[in-house]
């Protein structure tokens, strides 16, 4: 099966400033004194940046620019994905909260297929690879000023925690962790790549790894060191081996050194002695079994995109009755809007097919990296090869205690780096 993808040449110049602007906007972009500072206005960014992105194809069309047909396979499993998506929207047991969630499915489509055709043929590789990584390491920055205290822009609140109050522009520490934890790999993958600008990739990626550390994200860590390692195996297996020998001694110097990370340690332990499963796992455990009642429940379309929240509450009783000991959780009275698992919150909003195109969609952008590369291989073609299978082995770990898919910010970066695989892809 093959997909017909239109791209017009006039305009492509204008697309690719569109594409351009949007990976850099989306991270740093804020509204300081809106009651949704972080999230609302990079959803708002992404939307307009696809509406952008269409209104500059019809535009050209209308003045005569002539399509260019282009076949790719590799099309076809997003579009699929979509599809699925509408009609689990359809089935949905609140309509309303699925298609606003199916808008921002259409949204980043686009603009994947924006980044996607943009960047071929191997076109402007130092600024598809380096504009997301300035932000994200503006972002790195911000976040390491914060947790050191030594600069806090926008304020303090005395009855917050201070950690928490450490959002950079992104909102979040899980969710700083999560973006940087992406960016990081990126970064590695392009040190690798381009031997001519590997200092600076190498500069960057320090500051990036430093901003995951901060963010005390244990997730994002553990996603970052596994896709670190396949990147690294990729190159050669001593390579691999040195640096999980390497990563290993800094993870027990940063939990001896670092007071937050040593306490978190001893609690872990703690808490896996005495059984407090529901504690080791930050009290997510009601949400877990929340999201598998409702896949058990529904599980060929499940309760449809974004829905998980409103019906939370009702299967949060259903999961106490059968774990009397969730009852006492702290978080009790908690709505949890997210699963924070997005293997379970797939299945429980999209049912298993939803699920499969998930695990397929990894496949297939791991399998890049499966690739036999020339000895002349472009340098965008050696970054792909070299990120494809760590980025997809980053997203499956990382969506095992986070919720990449339901952030936007962390959303766009990974689907920005697959199209970016998928466009410089070995042929």
């Amino acid at each position: 099966m093959v997909f017909c993808c239109v791209r017009t040449v006039k305009s492509s110049p204008l697309i690719l400033a569109v594409v351009l602007l949007g990976a850099f906007c989306i991270p740093v972009v804020v509204l300081p004194f809106a009651f949704d500072a972080f999230r609302l206005p990079k959803e708002l960014a992404l939307r307009a940046e696809a509406i952008v992105l269409v209104a500059v194809f019809l535009g050209a069309l209308v003045m005569g620019d002539r399509p260019r047909i282009k076949f790719d396979r590799w099309l076809v499993m997003p579009l699929v994905a979509l599809a699925w998506m509408t009609i689990v929207t359809l089935t949905s047991t609140n309509p309303t909260v699925s298609g606003l969630r199916l808008l921002a499915g259409i949204a980043t489509l686009i603009v994947f297929l924006a980044t996607m055709r943009s960047a071929e043929p191997n076109r402007a590789f130092l600024g598809f690879v380096m504009v997301p990584l300035v932000a994200a390491t503006i972002n790195a920055i911000i976040d390491v000023l914060q947790e050191l205290n030594v600069w806090m822009p926008f304020g303090t609140q005395p009855d917050v925690r201070h950690h928490y109050q450490c959002t950079a522009l992104i909102g979040n520490p899980n969710e700083i962790g999560s973006y940087l934890a992406v960016a990081a790999l990126a970064c590695l993958a392009a040190a690798t790549a381009d031997q001519a600008r590997r200092k600076w990739f190498a500069s960057a990626a320090i500051v990036l790894v430093a901003g995951v550390i901060a963010s005390q994200t244990l997730t994002a860590l553990a996603a970052l060191v596994a896709g670190a390692f396949v990147l690294f195996a990729l190159v050669s297996w001593k390579y691999a081996i040195r640096a999980a020998l390497v990563a290993l001694v800094v993870a027990l110097l940063l939990v001896v050194s670092l007071a937050p990370l040593r306490q978190r340690a001893a609690n872990m332990a703690h808490w896996l002695r005495n059984g407090d499963y529901n504690a080791l796992l930050t009290d997510r455990l009601t949400p877990f079994i929340a999201a598998s009642l409702m896949t058990i429940d529904r599980p060929l379309t499940g309760v449809g995109p974004g829905t998980f929240g409103w019906n939370y509450y009702a299967y949060k009783v259903r999961a106490e009755q059968v774990y009397p000991v969730l009852r006492k959780a702290w978080s009790r009275g908690v709505n949890f809007g997210e699963v924070h698992d997005d293997h379970l919150q797939l299945l429980a909003e999209g049912g298993v097919p939803a699920y499969l195109l998930f695990i397929a969609f990894l496949v297939m952008l791991g399998m890049i990296s499966l690739r036999n590369v020339s000895a002349d291989a472009s340098q965008p073609q050696r970054f792909a090869m070299l990120l494809a299978l760590p980025l997809a082995v980053l997203w499956a770990v990382l969506s095992l205690a986070q919720f990449p898919l339901e952030t936007t910010v962390v959303r766009m970066l990974l689907v920005h780096f697959a199209a970016l695989c998928a466009a410089w892809r070995p042929s």
